[in-house]
C-alpha cells in the first residue's frame, strides 16, 4: 500500500529542499521566510524563518537545536501547528 501522504512529502523536499546543518549534520529542509503567529505569554506576529523537515530524516526536535540556513546562523524556536501529519514533515520557526 502507498503511503500517499508521505510520498508527497518526500517529492516536495526532492523539488524545494535546501542543503542545510542542523546541529552539525548536513539534511535537507524546505526553507521560507514567513509571517508567522507566535504563540506565548501574548501573540505576536513576526517575520520569521522557517524549515519544513522530513521527521524520518532528523533526530528529535529540540528547541535550542543550532541551524545553519542559507549560511545564516539560527536556532529552533517551536514547531509549528499545522494540518500535516507530524510523523511525516513538520515546520519549525527559527530565531
Amino acid at each position: 500500500m502507498i503511503d500517499l501522504a508521505r510520498e508527497t512529502a518526500e517529492i516536495c523536499m526532492d523539488m524545494f529542499g535546501e542543503g542545510i546543518i542542523y546541529n552539525g549534520e548536513e539534511k535537507r529542509a524546505i526553507a521560507n521566510v514567513e509571517m508567522i503567529e507566535l504563540s506565548g505569554y501574548e501573540q505576536a506576529v513576526e517575520q520569521r524563518m522557517t524549515i519544513s523537515i522530513l521527521t524520518a530524516d532528523y533526530p528529535a526536535i529540540t528547541p535550542g537545536a543550532l541551524v545553519e540556513v542559507r549560511s545564516k546562523s539560527y536556532r529552533v524556536d517551536q514547531q509549528m501547528e499545522t494540518q500535516d501529519d507530524p510523523n511525516i514533515m513538520v515546520k519549525l520557526v527559527l530565531r
